[in-house]
């Protein structure tokens, strides 16, 4: 039992290992050839996990050698266009100005259902309102509303707005970020004076968070959330 035990941990150590070498794609984002070679990963992982007669580097050297062929399957793919096309395909335009195409979804082997579906995962619920619908070659659908249907931004109405600034966590459930608070700018100090104005001490906090322009989001274990607010150190 105890063998099992420590063959399952070896194996999981690696087989994360090799994932995160792999990337960080979720799994709806990921190309054909990825989503077989992480399935294979997977079946291998756990042939020596479960079967003890078999050694653990039946297991262990096919996965590497799994991660092997995704790193030169992958590095010949951006060198070589006609290859990565054959190994993933192209996007395929499935509404146009002229409607839908009802030919390129039975290539798909894809309804119309399926493809309202789809829209609305994007937010459109009408086909009128939708100028290009573009199916990706990992299965995502790419919308481009048609401009009367398009969220209005600040240059479509001449507003000027001030660029949006990257926020750090500060303290995330209790714990305290001490090199985030270095991108910022801000002092140790700063942060303690904004808890004791609210009766907060850090393991209260769930969340905090700070840009570079001093612009706060508290978020205590207990209460509202505290927006607007700005860091100082008076």
């Amino acid at each position: 039992m105890l063998t099992v035990f420590l063959r399952s941990i070896i194996t999981y150590v690696f087989l994360l290992f090799i994932m995160r070498l792999m990337g960080k794609r979720q799994l709806s984002e990921l190309q054909p050839f990825e989503f077989v070679i992480t399935l294979i990963v997977a079946e291998l992982a756990c042939i020596p996990m479960s079967d003890t007669s078999i050694p653990l580097s039946y297991g262990i050297i096919p996965m590497f050698t799994m991660f092997i062929l995704h790193i030169l399957i992958t590095k010949l793919a951006s060198k070589n266009h006609k290859f990565n096309r054959f190994l993933n395909g192209t996007p395929v335009v499935l509404i146009s100005p002229k409607g839908i195409d009802h030919r390129l979804l039975d290539k798909l082997d894809m309804n119309v259902t399926d493809l309202l579906h789809a829209l609305r995962a994007a937010g459109y619920f009408y086909p009128n309102e939708v100028a290009y619908a573009i199916m990706e070659t990992n299965g995502t659908l790419s919308v481009l509303p048609k401009s009367a249907f398009a969220p209005a931004t600040p240059e479509a109405l001449s507003v000027k707005v001030e660029d949006s600034e990257m926020p750090y966590p500060i303290i995330c459930e209790g714990a305290f970020f001490a090199e985030n608070l270095l991108l910022t700018g801000i002092s140790e100090k700063a942060v303690d004076n904004l808890l004791s104005k609210h009766s907060l001490s850090r393991d209260d906090v769930l969340l905090l968070t700070c840009d570079k322009q001093k612009g706060v989001y508290l978020q205590p274990y207990v209460g509202d959330a505290v927006m607007g607010e700005t860091l100082c150190d008076e």
